[in-house]
Formats: structure tokens, C-alpha cells, sequence
């Protein structure tokens, strides 16, 4: 019998750990349907890179794929996991290492995923937070410098 990681998020630690392996492998295995697979049809999707707030496991897969071909190699490490106590949502810390595609500079920095789910365990609520003007200005050295 599969947990539903909604209905445990604050209590059953394991369940938490699984799903956010699962989350984590998905980026790391740059598989966009994997990543838009966790999350709701309703999804809503704040993302510093994208500007505005997007909509639907489509807006993640896509940009999840344009992850991929800007940084081929890119992966994210783990270094933090928070339970919501009062709601189902988690938050993950991480840290995005990844070369800068037409360069050989790398790219790194921190953010957090705050994730927040529905009965059905999947992803209703996605805020990505990181310092985009620091990964911008990254971004930049690396183009000046190809």
C-alpha cells in the first residue's frame, strides 16, 4: 500500500524523505515528465526565472527541459528538509551546481522548494526561492567570458 504523502506530511518522516527523493531524482535525472508527474493538474508555480506565476504540470515541465539544455550537466544536492507542522507542505533546501551551457564556467547556488500538497500527495503549490540576480550576474561572467 503506497502512503500518501498528504496525509502525513508533518508526522511520518519517511514518507516525507521518500517523496523528496523522488522530487530530487526527478531534476537530477533532468526528466521534465517525471518532475511535472508530482505535480497537480491545478499546480500554481512561482519561479524567480520565470518572471510571473505559471500554471499546470506543463509550466514545470517545460521548464524543467529548458534546465536541461541550458545546464547539461546541472544537478541539485540536498541540504535541508522542513515538515510544516500545521498544513501538508515541506520545505527543501538545496544547492544547484550546473555548467553554464557554450561555457565552461559552472553555475552555483542555494535556494528552497516550498512544496505544498493536496490529498491526492501530489504537488498543488510550487514557490522556488532563490537570489536571481546573483545567478543572473553568474550567468553573465560566464557569456563574457566564452
Amino acid at each position: 500500500m503506497t502512503t500518501i504523502m498528504a496525509d502525513v506530511a508533518s508526522t511520518d518522516t519517511v514518507a516525507v524523505e521518500e517523496f523528496c527523493a523522488r522530487w530530487e531524482k526527478a531534476w537530477n535525472d533532468h526528466d521534465g515528465d517525471a518532475v511535472a508527474a508530482l505535480c497537480a493538474a491545478d499546480l500554481v508555480y512561482d519561479e524567480p526565472a520565470l518572471g510571473e506565476t505559471a500554471h499546470g504540470p506543463d509550466s514545470i515541465r517545460g521548464f524543467a527541459n529548458q534546465m536541461a539544455s541550458m545546464f547539461p550537466d546541472y544537478s541539485f544536492t540536498r541540504i535541508g528538509l522542513y515538515g510544516e507542522v500545521t498544513r501538508r507542505a515541506v520545505l527543501v533546501a538545496w544547492r544547484f551546481s550546473g555548467t553554464f551551457a557554450g561555457t565552461d564556467r559552472r553555475i552555483e547556488f542555494h535556494g528552497d522548494d516550498r512544496l505544498e500538497l493536496g490529498e491526492d500527495g501530489l504537488i498543488h503549490a510550487y514557490r522556488c526561492l532563490y537570489d536571481y540576480r546573483s545567478v543572473l550576474r553568474q550567468m553573465e561572467a560566464a557569456s563574457a567570458s566564452a
